[in-house]
């Protein structure tokens, strides 16, 4: 990444996959937060005089992770739960305001599944029986009249059942790396197995708007690891070395046997906190001081040369502009 100074910003976009069929779940963009947290337990061992500490276990490491979007959405309420969101014929109540003529009679809008309930001039409530969407109440003629009542309808449907829960999805988390010069890079968490915690509150107030919000923590894959936190570099700088290091760093090629060659692996050293990084053989430049010993091509091929002898010796260089590095060919 860049060697100026980066800050990761704003939230993150998350996705949520089926472990098994892959299928996208969800697609949060409009978070209102995003974070990771990872504890570890500690258990220190006290000796000598004066107490001193002399060790510390670390044993129970977790990683949980809270996200809140702003848009609702039922599929959070659904992954809360380990369930499906099922498109059913459904019931719900309904009210209205219907003005009655002077019979009592009145026309609602949807088909009642049962009986109606009409609001009375004393605040009560009365159950009448409908035809299709006819209602008859002789005694509040006239009056504009609140009736509420059953219907039915296709509707997507969440069963929360009191003995499902959570199932563990695959989750992607990516927020933006920004530095005085724009978006510079990605942060990409992949947690293979995240499984939500089943803890659901739907907040509604007169004030505010009601989010969706999802937590839970990371369980070990196959390989023993919770997440993987992976840095894209969207600028053009490459990946910074200190130092090349050739493997192998000396080379044994046969006289007797033709052309006989070998081909070299060049790894960029990124100094402490960092792994080695492969660097690609025809992104550098090959040089032998003697091709009549051993040449190299291109892509790091060293081939014995045609007037190679025994005991022989030539050096080969290798550099990227920056670094270079030499190793040994010597003819048996």
């Amino acid at each position: 990444m860049s060697q100026q100074n980066q800050f990761l910003t704003s939230v993150a976009n998350v996705r949520l996959f089926d472990r098994l069929t892959g299928d996208l779940i969800l697609n949060g963009k409009t978070l209102l937060n995003s974070s990771m947290t990872q504890a570890i337990q500690t258990q220190a061992i006290y000796a000598g005089k004066g107490s001193k500490k002399v060790y510390e276990l670390n044993y129970q490491k977790e990683l949980t992770f809270s996200i809140e979007d702003a848009a609702f959405d039922t599929a959070y309420i659904a992954l809360q739960n380990g369930t499906e969101i099922n498109h059913q014929l459904a019931e719900y109540y309904t009210d209205e305001m219907i003005l009655l003529d002077a019979t009592g009679k009145g026309t609602l809008a949807e088909t009642p599944l049962g009986k109606v309930h009409v609001e009375q001039l004393n605040g009560t409530f009365t159950q009448y029986t409908p035809i299709g969407k006819e209602i008859s109440v002789p005694v509040l003629a006239g009056k504009e009249v609140q009736v509420i009542y059953v219907v039915q309808e296709m509707m997507d449907t969440i069963e929360i059942s009191a003995d499902s829960f959570p199932k563990a999805v695959r989750m992607e988390l990516n927020v933006d790396i920004r530095s005085n010069s724009g978006k510079t890079g990605e942060v990409i968490i992949e947690v293979p197995n995240f499984k939500p915690n089943g803890a659901i509150e739907v907040s509604m107030t007169h004030e505010g708007v009601a989010s969706s919000s999802l937590a839970g923590s990371s369980l070990a894959d196959k390989k023993g690891n919770y997440a993987y936190i992976k840095l894209r570099n969207l600028s053009e700088e490459k990946v910074q070395f200190t130092a090349l290091a050739a493997s192998p760093s000396h080379l044994v090629l046969d006289s007797t046997v033709a052309g006989d060659s070998q081909t070299i692996t060049v790894l960029g050293i990124r100094g402490a906190g960092y792994s080695n990084v492969l660097v690609q053989n025809n992104e550098l430049t090959w040089t032998s001081k003697d091709p009549a010993v051993a040449t190299v091509n291109a892509n790091g091929v060293v081939v014995l040369g045609a007037s190679a002898t025994v005991n022989d010796q030539t050096i080969i260089e290798i550099t990227d502009g920056t670094y270079s590095e030499k190793l040994v060919v010597d003819i048996i």
